[in-house]
């Protein structure tokens, strides 16, 4: 008995199955390195931001549920 019947659609030829693709392929050099630079960029103003909240420049507030910060008015500052 024949084990490879023809499909119904009249082709003999057996249909290749699709090769899998990673889903997070390695990026290019390029970008990669505009990640990393933007990384510690991200990380430089973080640093800033913590080094200005330290020396009393500025303060955080809650606006709306979300931390903002602003620089602190010549008044407060005086008076710490």
């Amino acid at each position: 008995m024949n084990r490879h019947l023809n499909p119904l659609n009249g082709s003999s030829r057996r249909r290749m199955l699709p090769r899998p693709l990673e889903l997070y392929g390695p990026l290019p050099d390029d970008r990669t390195a505009a990640a990393m630079e933007d990384a510690a960029a991200a990380e430089r103003l973080v640093e800033d931001l913590i080094a200005l909240v330290d020396a009393g420049l500025v303060v955080p507030f809650e606006d709306e549920g979300e931390i903002r910060y602003a620089p602190v008015d010549d008044e407060e500052r005086d008076a710490a």
